[in-house]
């Protein structure tokens, strides 16, 4: 191996281990990594009590803000319906999370904060696009459009977009 393929390889390994830990650089505020593992329990635990299937985690398109968001995805054949957003939102507030916002337009759109974390958490479907500034390339669905749960959480001061 030449010394630019060594030296490469060894970058790649350790860009691989800091977005696997959580950690990571960039402008993402200081205080996110630490919280990220436990915001990423509760949103976990939340989705998963919608009772519609297994949540799974997905990593953010921009590598800078790894350490401070927390993108959720469950996939299902129909909207979610019921009382699945209520079940998601009782987690959560049971986890200290405040319930900001609420929506029923077009599918159950919820918005919580916490600790300078904003959560949003929606069942619905919607156009593929949707997806794409939220969830880096090689986890996006396929097809047309989405149909299940998304919860996409983001930090205080973190470089990722808002969705929108």
């Amino acid at each position: 191996m030449t010394g630019v393929r060594a030296a490469r390889a060894v970058l790649a390994a350790v860009v691989t281990a800091v977005a696997l830990a959580g950690c990571g650089g960039g402008d993402a505020p200081p205080e996110a990594g630490g919280d990220r593992a436990a915001v990423r329990a509760d949103v976990v635990a939340a989705v998963e009590a919608g009772g519609a299937g297994r949540p799974r985690v997905v990593p953010a398109p921009q590598p800078e803000a790894q350490a401070c968001t927390v993108v959720v995805l469950l996939e299902t054949r129909d909207v979610p319906q019921g009382d699945a957003g209520t079940r998601m939102a009782a987690v959560l507030t049971g986890r200290g999370w405040k319930q900001r916002e609420h929506s029923r337009e077009g599918g159950d759109q919820r918005v919580f904060t916490r600790d300078g974390w904003r959560l949003d958490l929606g069942s619905a479907r919607w156009p593929h696009d949707r997806l794409l500034e939220l969830v880096a390339d090689g986890q996006r669905p396929e097809g047309d459009t989405f149909t299940g749960v998304i919860a996409f959480a983001r930090h205080d001061g973190c470089p990722a977009p808002a969705p929108g």
